[in-house]
Parts: C-alpha cells; sequence; structure tokens
C-alpha cells in the first residue's frame, strides 16, 4: 500500500507531520512525502503522473497535509489525482469550502439537518450598524472567513468600534470579516469532533479561562468530553454535507443545553493528540491511521 502525504513549504518542516507519519508506521503503512509542487498537474486520457518531469508510479491514496500551503497549484495536484478515481483526503472541494466559514453556515442553513447556527452577517461597506444591532446585537464576533488557529477573530463591543475593528482585521488579514452572535455561554470554551471516514474518532472541550478563543493555539487547554449521541449524529452530518473525511467539526455551549455549531476544519492541528498520550490514553491519531488504511483496502477490494 503506498499513500502520498502531499506538503507544501510551510507544512513541510511542521511538527504535525512527523506525528502524522508516526502514527501510521504503527499500522504498517509508511507514508511518502511528496512536495505538491514537484508535481506536474496534466491531463490525458490515461492515468499517468509525473514528477518532476519523471514518470512515478500512482499511490493507494493521498494526504493532502497543506495547512497554511493551499494555492490553486496545489488544489489543481489534488484534482489531478481525484480524477484517477484516487481517494483523496481531503477532497479539493472540501480543502476550499471547509476553510469557508461563511460557506459553511450557508450549506447546513440550506441543508435539513436540525443545526443550530449563530446569526451571521457578512460584513461590507454598505452594512448598517442599526441593522447588526438589530439583527445581531452587541457584543459581537468580528472573524475572518478564512482563519484558523484562532487568528483573526475579535470581539466587537459596541456600534461605535464596529467600523474600526472590522476595517483592521480586513487589512490586515487581506479577507473578508463575518460579524457573529456571540454566545456568552460558550466564553472561552468549544467542543471539537474529530472526524474520519464520515465517522466521530473522539471528542474534547477545548477552554480557555483568559480568553473567549478556545484554540490550542491561543492558549486553551483540553478536556476529554463524551457526547450525547445525538451530537455525534449532527458532528457526522455535517461532514457529510462538507465532504470532510479528515477534519474536525466545533460547536458551541448554547445557555440552554442546546448546542450551535461554530465551525469546520480540514486537517485540523495534531496538538491534542499530546493530551490523549499523556492521560495514558490511545493516540486518536493511530485511530484515524487505521481508519483510513481500512479506506484504501475497501477502494482496493471492489
Amino acid at each position: 500500500m503506498e499513500i502520498y502525504l502531499l506538503l507544501g513549504p510551510k507544512s513541510a518542516g511542521l511538527k504535525d507531520i512527523d506525528l502524522f507519519c508516526r502514527a501510521f508506521e504503527k499500522t504498517g503503512v509508511q507514508l511518502k512525502k511528496i512536495m505538491a509542487n514537484d508535481i506536474d498537474v496534466m491531463c490525458c486520457n490515461d492515468n499517468s503522473l509525473f514528477i518532476n518531469g519523471s514518470r512515478a508510479p500512482i499511490p493507494d491514496a493521498v494526504i493532502s497535509a497543506y495547512f497554511g500551503d493551499i494555492n490553486s497549484h496545489n488544489l489543481y495536484v489534488t484534482g489531478e489525482f481525484e480524477s484517477m478515481g484516487i481517494l483523496c483526503i481531503n477532497s479539493a472541494r472540501c480543502l476550499v469550502e471547509a476553510r469557508d466559514k461563511l460557506t459553511g453556515l450557508l450549506k447546513i442553513k440550506a441543508s435539513l439537518l436540525e443545526v443550530r447556527i449563530p446569526k451571521t452577517l457578512l460584513y461590507s461597506k454598505g452594512l448598517s450598524p442599526e441593522l447588526v444591532k438589530s439583527f445581531i446585537g452587541f457584543p459581537l464576533v468580528a472573524k475572518i472567513i478564512h482563519g484558523s488557529r484562532g487568528a483573526g477573530v475579535e470581539i466587537v463591543p459596541d456600534t461605535e468600534s464596529l467600523d474600526k475593528i472590522v476595517r483592521t482585521m480586513a487589512d490586515t488579514y487581506s479577507d473578508g470579516v463575518l460579524l457573529q452572535e456571540y454566545i456568552k455561554s460558550s466564553r472561552g470554551r468549544d467542543i471539537r469532533f474529530i472526524m474520519c471516514g464520515g465517522k466521530y474518532i473522539t471528542s474534547f472541550v477545548r477552554s480557555n479561562s483568559h480568553g473567549f478563543i478556545s484554540n490550542i493555539a491561543a492558549g486553551g487547554n483540553i478536556e476529554f468530553f463524551q457526547p450525547e449521541n445525538k451530537l455525534i449524529e449532527q458532528a457526522e452530518n455535517i461532514a457529510e454535507l462538507l465532504d470532510i473525511n479528515l477534519g474536525s467539526v466545533d460547536f458551541l455551549f448554547g445557555g440552554d443545553g442546546e448546542y450551535y455549531f461554530c465551525e469546520a476544519n480540514a486537517m485540523p492541528g495534531l496538538k491534542y493528540t499530546e493530551y490523549y498520550t499523556k492521560a495514558g490514553f490511545k493516540n486518536p491519531m493511530e485511530t484515524i491511521a487505521e481508519n483510513i488504511k481500512a479506506q484504501v483496502c475497501k477502494r482496493n477490494q471492489k
């Protein structure tokens, strides 16, 4: 079994890549690291793959571990493997849509899923502050559309500070900004579901007593969390809707015991695995590696 791990300049040296590879080694699979920029994207009537101008073997699956390296070439590389009928974790569509917070919300809104979502507005220069106040209210959360690891998220306390905060965020990150209902009962806390193969792997609460951002990268901690079956089903349905094979689905705590969808991610960071191993639990990455290996075996049997 040969699985390519597709990388970019930023992701190649990340600690997460080594964690990923070691988990697969325990299942007897040696991931082959390939720089996506080295792959020659081409279209023809047969499945030909060229890396740095030389013909290369067709893998059984590819894992697009681009993290901060999502660009048009890398997406075309993933699309090329998809056109060959190869298992791609994740698909090019997923890589684009999962990192777009507004697209995820709109897809859930359009679906028949019984999932609560926070009230959200896309900021624009002509947006009326009165509409923001009446529709969402203050304080509210401003977040960039393509943010990750807690970057590009701010609390907007009132109408007077709205324009300044949002314009600064838009200029700093060169991105669109969403205005979102502040779920006060979930301040500094959310629930992250890790998904693979469309199935629930594990879940945990991320919490931060020093601020409202729960991300581990922003100083958050982890508490192990056993969800009810209804919430697991919602997470699996969202992963299917957004075509997430390997990724995460996050929920906020509602004040009435219910939950709000927060966002979804393809290929989330793996820092959470350290908490599991330190606590003496099985590393979830090993379960993910076993799941992906089983997906490949199932496809090869067809």
